[in-house]
Order: C-alpha cells, then sequence, then structure tokens
C-alpha cells in the first residue's frame, strides 16, 4: 500500500473510531493537546485543589513540613505549640489562584489540612474537613469574594471522628457525608442534624488489607436514586445512608489488585444521559493503581512494582453488574481522572512504577490519555502531548471553566525538597489544554451569549433552558448539546463531588447571524444533580465552547 494511502486510511480509522455523546464528531490527531505554564511559583505544593464559582481556585498543601516558599501578608503569622517542625510560622500554607487574572493571594490556616477532604456547598462555601494532628477533627470554610478580603475559617465544630484520607461528597440535601480515613471505619454528616456522631461501616473494615489500608481516600458517587457507590481496595457496595445498609455488594475487580490509596488508581462517574428516563445509565470506570503487595515492596523494599495498566467499567444500576476491563496506552499510578466538558475523560499526572507514599514512586507518566467513553470497545484511549514536568505524589489536576485542566503538585518528600533528589518537590502550575480547544476548531466552537439561567440568581429543578449561542462555521443541528460540570474537590487521585450531566437537545433555533437557541430541560431532582454551583457547555461535534456559571436550587 502507498505511504500517503496509508496515512489517508488512518486519518479515517481516527475519524470512524471517534464516537462520542453528540454525534457526527470530529476527530483528533494523535498527540493532541498543548501545555503552557502558568505560575512559575505558587509558593505550595498544590495537594489539594477546589475551582469556586468566581474562577477562583483554592489550594493548599499541609502545616507539618516546615516554612513554604510564599510569606503571609500584612505580618501575619501561626503561632502553634503542637506543630511538629515551626511553631512559630509567618507563611503560607494555602493559596488562591484567579485564573482570569493568573495572580496568586496567599491564605492563612490555623491547624493542619495535610491529607484532608471538603466539598462544596449549595451557596458556594468551599467546606474542608479533617487533616493531620491539631487538625483532624477540625472544620474549616472559605466563602469566596472578589475583593482579596475572604481567608479560611476555623468554624469551631468538631468532627465525631478524626478525619486523615478521609472522602467527603455533597448530599441531596445539601449535607456533606464523610466517609472513612485512617483508621476509621465510619462515617459521619456535616452539619450534624441529629445523633449519633458517627456511624459503622463495616464495608471499610472488610477492605482494610491486612494493615496496609488499601481503603483510604475511597471513590464515592451519588446515584440517581439517592443512594451512594462507595469503592474501596478493588470491590463496591451501594449504600443507603439514610438506612445505613448495604444494598447491593459488587464483584471484585478481575485481578483482584487494590485501586485506591496507597496503590492509588482513579475514578469518575462517566456522564450521566438520558436524564428524564425511569432508569438512568450510571456507569463508574477505575482506572490504574497498584499490584498487590506494591507498597510493601517500594516502601520497605525500595523494589518499585510495575503500575496496573487497566481500567474497570461498571453499570452500577444493572440487575447483574460485571466489570468490564479495558487496557490503557500505559501502566499508571496516582493518576487524575477529569471530566471533560464534551464528555470524555482526561486521564493525567502520575507514575509508571511504585506507588503513593514518601519516594515510593518511579518512572513519571508524563502523556496524559483521553478516554472516549462511547467510543467503540477497543480504541477508546488516545494518547497526548506530554509534559515536561514530572507530577508524582500528591499531584492534582481540576477542570476550568474555559476547558483547560489546571495542574500542579508533586510533592513526594516528607519536607519541601529542591536538590539533590530525582523529583523535586514541585511548586509550578500549569493548564493542559485538550485538543478541543486546538485553534482548527474555532469555527466548530460555540460561544454562549447569553441563557435564562444566566438571567436570573438560580435555576430550579425539570425546568425549560435556553441557551443562546454562536457557530461561525456550519452548524450541525443534531450534533449540539448542553452540558453541566459540577466542579470537583480534587487530592490524592481523585475528584469528589464531580459529575458532568448531559441535558441533551430538545430543539435548535436559528435566530440570525450565525446565532442559535437551544432548548433543554434541567434535572428533575437533587439526586441527580445536588444544588449549588455548575459549569454549562454547549457543545458542538464534541467542541465545547467556554462554560458559564449556573446555580441550581
Amino acid at each position: 500500500m502507498p505511504h500517503y494511502t496509508s496515512i489517508l486510511f488512518f486519518l479515517f480509522l481516527q475519524l470512524f473510531f471517534a464516537v462520542q455523546p453528540c454525534h457526527r464528531l470530529v476527530a483528533y490527531a494523535a498527540g493532541a493537546g498543548r501545555w503552557q505554564l502558568l505560575q512559575n511559583n505558587i509558593g505550595i505544593a498544590a495537594l489539594h485543589m477546589q475551582l469556586l464559582h468566581n474562577d477562583h481556585v483554592v489550594i493548599y498543601d499541609r502545616t507539618d513540613f516546615g516554612l513554604s516558599n510564599i510569606s503571609l501578608p500584612d505580618g501575619k503569622c501561626r503561632k502553634d505549640s503542637s506543630e511538629l517542625v515551626v511553631k512559630h510560622d509567618c507563611t503560607a500554607h494555602s493559596v488562591e489562584y484567579d485564573v482570569l487574572a493568573n495572580k496568586i493571594r496567599p491564605l492563612m490556616v490555623q491547624t493542619d489540612v495535610w491529607c484532608s477532604s471538603g466539598a462544596v456547598f449549595p451557596d458556594g462555601r468551599l467546606i474542608q474537613t479533617g487533616g493531620f494532628n491539631d487538625g483532624g477533627d477540625k472544620v474549616r470554610t472559605f466563602l469566596p469574594c472578589n475583593d482579596a478580603k475572604c481567608d479560611w475559617v476555623e468554624t469551631g465544630d468538631s468532627l465525631g471522628a478524626r478525619r486523615w484520607y478521609a472522602t467527603n461528597h455533597i448530599l441531596p440535601d445539601g449535607r456533606q457525608i464523610i466517609i472513612g480515613g485512617r483508621r476509621q471505619f465510619n462515617y459521619e454528616f456535616y452539619p450534624k442534624t441529629s445523633a449519633p456522631n458517627v456511624y459503622s461501616l463495616r464495608f471499610l473494615v472488610e477492605t482494610n488489607d491486612r494493615g496496609i489500608e488499601n481503603n483510604l481516600y475511597p471513590f464515592v458517587f451519588l446515584n440517581y436514586d439517592s443512594n451512594l457507590f462507595i469503592f474501596a481496595n478493588n470491590r463496591a457496595v451501594l449504600f443507603s445512608y439514610k438506612a445505613n445498609k448495604v444494598l447491593k455488594t459488587y464483584p471484585a475487580i478481575p485481578g483482584g489488585d487494590p485501586r485506591s490509596y496507597p496503590s492509588t488508581g482513579s475514578a469518575v462517574l462517566l456522564p450521566l444521559k438520558n436524564l428524564r428516563a425511569a432508569t438512568i445509565e450510571a456507569e463508574v470506570l477505575v482506572c490504574g493503581g497498584a499490584p498487590k503487595g506494591s507498597f510493601y515492596q517500594a516502601d520497605t523494599k525500595r523494589n518499585f512494582v510495575k503500575a496496573l495498566d487497566t481500567c474497570a467499567r461498571i453499570k452500577i444500576n444493572d440487575p447483574n453488574p460485571k466489570w468490564v476491563m479495558e487496557t490503557m496506552p500505559a501502566a499508571r499510578v496516582m493518576g487524575d481522572m477529569t471530566l471533560l466538558p464534551n464528555g470524555n475523560v482526561l486521564i493525567i499526572n502520575g507514575a509508571g512504577a511504585g506507588t503513593a507514599g514518601w519516594e515510593n514512586g518511579q518512572n513519571p507518566v508524563l502523556n496524559p490519555v483521553l478516554y472516549l467513553p462511547d467510543g467503540a470497545e477497543g480504541s477508546r484511549f488516545q494518547r497526548l502531548n506530554p509534559s515536561t514536568i514530572p507530577r508524582m505524589y500528591h499531584s492534582t489536576a481540576i477542570l476550568l471553566r474555559d476547558g483547560r485542566v489546571l495542574v500542579g503538585g508533586s510533592d513526594p518528600h516528607e519536607r519541601y525538597t529542591f536538590t539533590g533528589v530525582l523529583f523535586p518537590t514541585e511548586l509550578r502550575l500549569e493548564a493542559f489544554s485538550p485538543p478541543y480547544l486546538g485553534k482548527e476548531f474555532n469555527y466548530l466552537r460555540p460561544k454562549i451569549v447569553s441563557s435564562t439561567a444566566s438571567q436570573s440568581k438560580y435555576i430550579g429543578y425539570k425546568h425549560q433552558l435556553f441557551v443562546r449561542f454562536k457557530v461561525t462555521g456550519k452548524l450541525i443541528a443534531d450534533s449540539v448539546s448542553v452540558t453541566m460540570v459540577a466542579p470537583s474537590f480534587t487530592t490524592h487521585s481523585f475528584a469528589m463531588s464531580h459529575r458532568l450531566l448531559v441535558l441533551g437537545n430538545e430543539k435548535v433555533t436559528y435566530v440570525g447571524r450565525s446565532t442559535y437557541d437551544i432548548q433543554v430541560t434541567t434535572p428533575g431532582y437533587p439526586a441527580l444533580a445536588t444544588s449549588g454551583y455548575y459549569m454549562l457547555y454547549v457543545v458542538h461535534q464534541s467542541i465545547p465552547s467556554a462554560g458559564v456559571w449556573v446555580k441550581i436550587a
């Protein structure tokens, strides 16, 4: 076959297999995507990230490693007699990143937030819980502002148990559920509405792997029936937090290898579609991790076992659910999985060998991977352009409203260490632009002009919503859709409370001058979309617009 014919055949296959939620879609060239260095030094390692509805990102690490590289303002200092390293500390361990201005502002946390968790309340406040040492049972809030005067507030509330490596999820009634943590085989709610303070969860005992605790930072997703899919180690349950009862036990992932911390894989709830159907298909995708015994080998023997190169996918509401296995282009542990506005999944960061923990990872995986949930089986992965910065233990990635993915972190040492090590503590902040942001797709990219959601304080459930947008190129009406993405609290390779809803396309109307209205219906009830802020996108041939903030209530 002549060379040019081979190229044409390859391009045909790329187009043929690029099947996604919105029909007649474009294909991306292999090795696509673009990296941008945003900040050379934000002063701290980005262990935890949360995007807020003013396009500011709260980032923090920990207080127990010593001085950071950014000072607190106005002579502020943190005095803590229980601190293990520096008891009088005038440096910041949290910052606020203004996405639009590309600026950093130091913030002040009072107690140790190391390996903590959180979620955003319906009113937009970040509620952050737990941590290490004096922070283990603390609750903190951050109310976003635009005048640079907001900061962390310690509420004075105490959790019912010390939470270190726990997982939070926002619930349909506006509370948070806080699950697990080191040596905590239980869960609780914040704010509390009734006793008891802590509820036992036997599943966390059963997934505690010989003291290694391959059940930390469990993967938790809210099902449309208000129950929780909880994954730890290598298996999962469907759990009713209302009845404190396991409703369904899922089979273990084939092979039985652990996928949660410290054998850290990642997981997402795939996009929820057909939201007005009586039964909604909900699928969970778990990718990467480390084989059994990898933590002991890395931590004790300094032997770095190759990470897992498989993903496991399951339809959680099936009467007889089974895991379907797929193979990634490369093995990956400590990767981050992020839902993109067009329904694809970005897998980014991490290592090719070892596990989570100090100095326990090797072979950085620099190439992100795109996963196409609706692609043909066996052809769902696409390898993208690499970063030049290894993102190892304690890295993070979150979706921004403009469609880029913010990437930071990598702090694989017990102290900040910049020299004499293979992977220095990383203070740089990057943005990765997925292939859909390529200039070659500008003619397909929608631009939102207005929406009925942006004209009111909030949108209701099961309401008609009209979004006006422009497209300079030819519009293919049946390839247009509207999606809503809940921004995540991300740490340790898991994006908490992250979800994407496909509102679909009920009607597209041409209104003149390359401008169109699309009509959709908002989600029907809070278990589908918990009250609060979402990024709303118009997607055309898998190319998303920049998002706009909407609030559902």
